[in-house]
C-alpha cells in the first residue's frame, strides 16, 4: 500500500537541539575541543559598564569562524546560513526559536575589537598545533599574495598639488580623471591627499600622466571597460578616499585594482601557518621579511624551537635581508635578485684596499660612501683614471666613445650576495625550491578559494590583518582537527593484527576483495596458494 505523508504541525513540541544534532556532527566536536571563554577577559576594555548588552564576544568569534569555514565573506549570508543548521545554532549556543544577532552587529563588532584579541586566537589555535606535534619549526617558507580591498578604482581621485603648478595641466587631468563614483566621505588623512615632492617632482608626475592620456587619443570618458582606465593609475598621482590603506597594484595578466599585501609563514612538516600579517601593496616583498622573520622567531623560541632555513622566492631578495638571516644564524634559500655584486665582468676586487682592478693592470678607486643607485639599492661606485683610459688599447671593447672614464659599481651586501648566489647553485638549494613551492603556494591557494580571501570584508589596514588572522586561524584548526581525529580504520586493523593468524587472513581477504578487481584478487589467491605450497 502506497504511503502519504500527512503534515499536521503541532502547537508543542518536546525535543531540544541536543537530541536533533547528531553525536558526529562536524560543529559538536569543534563545540568540545575548543574554549573561547578566555575573551570575556580580553575583550572586557571595549565595553562600558552601562547601557544595552552587546553580542557575546565567544558567539561573534564562533561565527566569525563558522564564516571562514564555510568560504562566506558576506555577514548576511553569514546569518542565513547559521539560522538554517541545528548543528551551527548547537555550537552558538542558540535555541530553535531564538533570533540570531543582526548582520550589522558583526561588522561592528569587527570594528570594536582590537588587533591583539584576533592575534590571541591565532596563538590559541597555534598552540594546539605545536603540543600536537605539528610543527617542527626549523624550516619555514614565506610567500605573499595580493588580498583585494573593499574599494573599487572607480573611486579614485588625483591627489592635490602645489598652487604653482600649470594650472592648464592640472585641469586637462581633473577633467580626465575625475571619479565615476565619487566617495561619500573621504577618510584618507590631509597628508595623504596631496602629492609627493617639490613643485619640479609633481609637474613632472603630471606631464607623465597627461602623455599616456594624449598617446590613447581619445577622451578619458570614453575608454572603455576598467581594464583601459587602470593603466592610467598610480599610487604617486591618484589615492583611495574609501580605503586610504589600500594601495594600487597589478597581478600578471590582471587590470590594475586596489590591494592589500597578505605575507604568511607555513612550517614545512605539516603545512601549519605559523605567522599571518597583512601590509600596504605599495612595496616590494623583500621589504617585509626582517619584521616577518622576527616575529616567527619570538613565537617559536618559547618552545625550544628556532628557524634554520628560510625558503622564499626571489621576490624577497636583498642586501638587508641575508645580511640579517646569516646574523641569526638562518639559512636563507632565496634565489638572488636585482642588486649590483659586479660592474663590469673581468674587473678584479682588491678587498684589502677597496678597488677594483682593471685587465689593463690600471686601478678604479671610489669615495667609500654608500649611495643610492636609483633602483632602492645601496651601492658604492668606483671610477677610472681619464688618462688611464684616453689611451688605453682596450678601450672601444670597455667603455663607449663618448664616455671617458669607467665607472664599476657594486651593492655594500656584495659578500652576502655572493654567499648566496654560491648557495643557490647547489642540489640542495633546488630540493629547497620546491619544498618552498609545494609548501606555501597550496596553502595560499586554499586561503584565497575556500576560506573568504577573494575580497575583504572591511576596510583599513588593520581590518585586513584580522581577516588574515581569522582565515589562518580557521586554516589550522581544521588541520588540527584531521590531525587529531580518531583514525577508526587504523585501530580496527591493529586490533585484528593481534588476534590469530586465522583471524587476520581473514580480514586480509575482505580488504582484499574490497581495494582490488575480481582478476587481480583471483591472481593473488594462487599466488598466495603456490607461496604456501598448497
Amino acid at each position: 500500500m502506497q504511503g502519504k505523508k500527512q503534515i499536521e504541525p503541532k502547537m508543542l513540541y518536546t525535543i531540544t537541539l541536543e537530541q536533533l544534532v547528531p553525536q558526529d556532527n562536524f560543529y559538536r566536536r569543534l563545540k568540545k575541543v575548543i574554549s573561547m571563554d578566555w575573551l570575556y577577559k580580553a575583550t572586557t576594555k571595549y565595553y562600558g559598564r552601562e547601557g544595552q548588552e552587546s553580542i557575546d564576544p565567544v558567539v561573534f568569534f564562533k561565527m566569525c569562524l563558522i564564516g571562514y569555514i564555510n568560504n562566506l565573506s558576506s555577514d548576511r549570508k553569514l546569518i542565513e546560513f547559521c539560522s538554517d543548521s541545528l548543528g551551527i545554532r548547537l555550537f552558538l549556543g542558540y535555541d530553535i526559536d531564538e533570533d540570531l544577532p543582526w548582520h550589522s552587529t558583526i561588522s561592528r563588532t569587527r570594528q570594536l575589537y582590537g588587533e591583539e584579541v584576533f592575534k590571541q586566537l591565532f596563538e590559541q589555535v597555534f598552540e594546539k598545533c605545536m603540543q600536537s606535534g605539528m610543527i617542527a619549526g626549523h624550516t619555514q617558507a614565506v610567500d605573499g599574495a595580493f588580498l583585494k580591498a573593499n574599494a573599487s578604482k572607480d573611486s579614485l581621485e588625483i591627489k592635490q598639488v602645489s598652487n604653482s603648478v600649470d594650472e592648464y595641466l592640472l585641469e586637462n587631468i581633473k577633467a580626465n580623471t575625475s571619479p565615476r563614483r565619487p566617495a561619500k566621505i573621504n577618510r584618507a588623512e590631509e597628508e595623504q591627499q596631496h602629492m609627493e615632492g617639490d613643485e619640479e617632482e609633481q609637474t613632472r608626475q603630471l606631464k607623465e600622466l597627461d602623455t599616456r592620456y594624449q598617446r590613447q587619443g581619445k577622451n578619458y570618458e570614453e575608454m572603455p571597460g576598467s581594464e583601459s582606465r587602470g593603466k592610467f593609475l598610480s599610487n604617486k598621482t591618484h589615492y583611495s578616499p574609501t580605503d586610504p590603506d589600500a594601495r594600487i597594484a597589478v597581478k600578471p595578466g590582471k587590470p590594475r585594482e586596489l590591494y592589500y599585501n597578505g605575507q604568511i609563514a607555513v612550517d614545512t612538516a605539516h603545512h601549519v601557518i605559523t605567522h599571518a600579517q597583512s601590509f600596504t601593496a605599495d612595496g616590494k616583498d623583500c621589504r617585509d621579511l626582517i619584521n616577518i622573520a622576527s616575529q616567527l622567531q619570538g613565537r617559536l623560541q618559547p618552545h625550544g624551537m628556532g628557524i634554520e632555513k628560510l625558503l622564499a622566492d626571489a621576490a624577497y631578495s636583498s642586501g638587508e635581508n641575508y645580511e640579517y638571516l646569516e646574523k641569526q644564524n638562518i639559512t636563507a634559500y632565496i634565489p638572488l635578485l636585482g642588486g649590483a655584486l659586479s660592474g663590469s665582468e673581468g674587473f678584479i676586487y682588491d678587498e684589502a684596499n677597496d678597488w677594483y682592478i682593471c685587465q689593463n693592470n690600471k686601478v678604479l678607486k671610489g669615495s667609500g660612501r654608500a649611495v643610492d643607485d636609483g633602483r632602492g639599492h645601496l651601492v658604492k661606485k668606483y671610477f677610472s683614471l681619464q688618462s688611464d683610459c684616453k689611451n688605453c688599447p682596450l678601450r672601444k671593447t670597455c667603455i663607449s666613445d663618448k664616455a671617458k672614464t669607467k665607472k664599476v659599481q657594486h651593492s655594500i651586501y656584495k659578500a652576502e650576495l655572493e654567499r648566496a648566489k654560491a648557495r643557490q647553485q647547489t642540489v640542495k638549494a633546488r630540493m629547497m625550491k620546491r619544498k618552498r613551492s609545494s609548501t606555501v603556494e597550496p596553502v595560499w591557494g586554499t586561503l584565497i578559494n575556500f576560506t573568504g580571501m577573494k575580497r575583504l570584508n572591511a576596510r583599513g589596514i588593520q581590518a585586513a590583518n584580522k581577516m588574515l588572522l581569522l582565515a589562518a586561524a580557521v586554516y589550522n584548526l581544521k588541520k588540527w582537527l584531521r590531525y587529531t581525529a580518531p583514525k577508526t580504520a587504523i585501530k580496527a586493523m591493529a586490533l585484528v593484527q593481534t588476534k590469530a593468524g586465522g583471524s587476520f587472513y581473514l580480514f586480509k581477504d575482505m580488504l582484499l576483495q574490497l581495494i582490488l578487481s575480481p582478476v587481480a584478487a583471483s591472481k593473488f589467491s594462487i599466488y598466495k596458494m603456490c607461496f604456501a605450497g598448497k
